[in-house]
Order: C-alpha cells, then structure tokens, then sequence
C-alpha cells in the first residue's frame, strides 16, 4: 500500500509537466493547423458580438468584418474560432490572427 501511495505522488509532478506542450509544440501545431484551417470571411453580423455563434467546426476559421465598432471589436473569440474586426490594421489583423492560431493550437494539445 505505501509503495503504491509513494509511486502515486511521486508520478504526480510528471504528469503536471506532461499536460503542458512545451513552445515547440504548440508552435508545430499551429503549424499544422495553419495549413489544414479553411479561411471564411464574412461581412457584418446582425446580431452584438457577445452573442455570435460560430459555425461550430473546428476546421474553419472565421474573420467577421464588421461594419460599425463595437464592445469586442478587434478580437478573438476565446476558443480561437472567430476574429472580429474593424477598421483594424493590417499589423494588428496579423496578431489576431496569430493569436487565434495559438488558442487553437492550446486547445488541441489539451492545454486550455
């Protein structure tokens, strides 16, 4: 019983270390799903931000252009599946557009 006790908490810490991908891993994820991730744009949403939907698929990305500012304006949803814009920079599309990458690289290895 103490044995099997010791071996329990001494496989703890790697097991925590294990759940973290490393940056390399995340990085070569998203890699990955830069190149399997299917790109949809849209134009405008009738409904507040807060309450979009996405399309619900994992293999898609969806940027929503805006057409008037609003609260969450230039940002990415928190599951990395949506990017809303407007009148947003070039430089700052890049950065949404890493940063939804990256979320979505974190989910897949089970680090969010």
């Amino acid at each position: 019983m103490r044995i099997v006790l010791a071996l329990a908490i001494a496989a703890m810490p790697f097991s925590v270390i294990a759940a973290e991908p490393s940056t390399q891993e995340i990085a070569k994820m998203q890699q990955k799903l830069m190149a399997e991730t299917k790109v949809n744009a849209r134009m405008g949403i009738s409904v507040p931000i807060s309450k979009f939907k996405s399309d619900g698929d994992p293999n898609t990305l969806e940027i929503v252009f805006l057409e008037k500012s609003e609260p969450g304006a230039n940002t990415v949803a928190d599951d990395g599946e949506v990017i809303f814009l407007f009148e947003a920079s070039d430089e700052l599309q890049s950065k949404l557009i890493g940063k939804a990458f990256e979320i979505r690289a974190k989910r897949r290895l089970g680090a969010v």
